[in-house]
């Protein structure tokens, strides 16, 4: 297995073999989370060198274990003020810090703030913030973080699991199956039908019941989510289908059939899987393309190609910046490493080339800032670029006033292609996410290693620093807010 094109087809094979929508805790069709689960881990095998962890549990002292104490406590004592002071709204937004930028003075949410404050739909709406806390968010007010609610519920029904029973043909089949291969053994160590049982018993349906709790006592009409496929929002969207509330998943990045969990869905049952969402938004017709070679054939789903809000608003405004014509690279974080992030040939164009460039860090990746800094730093380069404006200034703004964009397979390609701004991709699996955009010549892939790198990439740039970057408005649809 060599890349993230025979980890889709692997999976698929799964699901040609066994009839994995019929695996069930309860009622409950578990494949979507053993499906995701299952392509994240074989890509950090893949991707991280075998190289995956298992963590080990630290040895706390009487103090740090009458510290944790305390805190599950407070987390008990929070969810029942938490839950008393929880409004009713008609639309609640579920997204991250990781999905917030720095604008208009604050932590910005670019995909929900934009259309929460273009159709005034303030009073009516609410966030759910998962992940860390943050400071100075845009629409505060809007604001409730649910993790440490979630948590105090739990503790409350540590000693009450729920009866659960796993039902399905061929799972330990399955669980041969994987066993052929010594990368998956790690990953057989936890999802066995046992464990399936317990975590379903001790945790994932007492979520499903936190979440209904919630949902009943806000009686939103609608849910839009940034990333559905993480544990508590498969809970979160379980609770709403199951009370007819509507739910979508908002594009945040690329959807491709190699992005198993948008693409290439090959076995789902009839009534659906509870733990998808209903609608999924996507930015442009090769996202929705990819999305409807499944959804085509059920009845239970339906893709809409809106657009990306946040472009679209930068379409619109004055992108005037006081920086021109730089390389601007945007950066990936784990798996891959500072040292693939800058190869030798990167960093002697960098030292040898009149082009500034500016190293934009992923908002996961901003933990590795200081040895990024000092990667740069030792191979005498990070005087020659801009990570600080890079990283904080807004994504389209960046793009416009670029000469090019050069990523491995950042989803920011997309963005780039919308604002007319050509891509240059130094990873296969850039080649394999954007084949659409290689074939309509707005990105192209390049080979870092390759002899004659530095001439071609030299050349897309002085090809494209004469070539205007028009900014078109479209016309589109982007209002569900009614």
């Amino acid at each position: 297995m060599k890349n993230r094109e025979d980890i889709k087809n692997y999976i698929l094979s799964i699901e040609q073999q066994f009839p994995v929508d019929s695996w069930k805790v309860n009622h409950l069709a578990i494949w979507p989370i053993l499906r995701i689960k299952l392509f994240f881990y074989l890509i950090n095998v893949v991707e991280a060198g075998n190289k995956v962890q298992i963590k080990k549990d630290k040895k706390l002292s009487i103090l740090q274990k009458l510290k944790a104490e305390l805190k599950k406590i407070d987390s008990v004592v929070h969810y029942f003020f938490w839950l008393r002071k929880l409004p009713s709204k008609k639309y609640l937004f579920v997204g991250a810090d990781a999905h917030r930028v720095n604008f208009r003075s604050k932590r910005f949410n670019r995909y929900f703030d934009i259309l929460i404050d273009k159709y005034r739909i303030e009073k009516d709406s609410l966030y759910f913030e998962y992940g860390p806390d943050t400071k100075n968010q845009f629409n505060l007010d809007l604001i409730y973080t649910f993790n440490k609610a979630l948590k105090g519920y739990l503790l409350l029904k540590k000693s009450s699991p729920i009866k659960t029973k796993f039902s399905g043909n061929q799972f330990d089949d399955f669980l041969n199956f994987l066993g052929q291969e010594k990368f998956n053994q790690n990953f057989l160590r936890k999802y066995d039908n046992f464990f399936l049982e317990k975590w379903a018993s001790e945790i994932f349906l007492h979520k499903i019941n936190f979440f209904t709790k919630v949902l009943k006592k806000m009686k939103p009409t609608q849910i839009m989510i940034l990333c559905y496929y993480l544990e508590d929002n498969f809970a979160l969207i379980v609770a709403a289908n199951q009370l007819g509330i509507k739910t979508i998943e908002m594009q945040h990045g690329p959807q491709t059939d190699i992005h198993l969990s948008y693409g290439s869905w090959s076995k789902i049952p009839s009534e659906g899987y509870l733990m998808m969402p209903n609608t999924f938004w996507s930015w442009d017709e090769n996202s929705e393309g990819v999305l409807n070679k499944w959804i085509k054939n059920n009845n239970n789903y339906s893709v809409i190609n809106i657009g990306n809000p946040w472009v679209n608003y930068w379409k619109t405004v004055n992108s005037a910046y006081e920086f021109k014509n730089y390389v601007f690279y945007t950066l990936q974080p784990n798996p891959i490493t500072i040292e693939q992030l800058f190869p030798q040939p990167i960093l002697d164009f960098i030292k040898s080339e009149p082009y500034q460039w500016f190293i934009r860090l992923h908002p996961r990746q901003m933990h590795d800032l200081e040895n990024i800094k000092k990667y740069l730093k030792n191979n005498n380069v990070l005087h020659l670029v801009n990570i600080e404006q890079a990283t904080n200034d807004p994504l389209p703004q960046l793009l416009i006033n670029s000469v090019v964009h050069i990523t491995h397979s950042s989803g920011s390609a997309l963005e780039a292609s919308f604002l007319n701004v050509f891509t240059v991709l130094i990873n296969e699996i850039g080649l394999l996410s954007f084949p659409e955009l290689i074939s309509n010549q707005k990105a192209v892939y390049l080979n870092v290693n390759d002899s004659n790198f530095k001439q071609e990439f030299e050349k897309i740039i002085q090809n494209h620093e004469i070539l205007p970057k028009e900014q078109k408005i479209v016309s589109y649809q982007e209002n569900l807010f009614t």
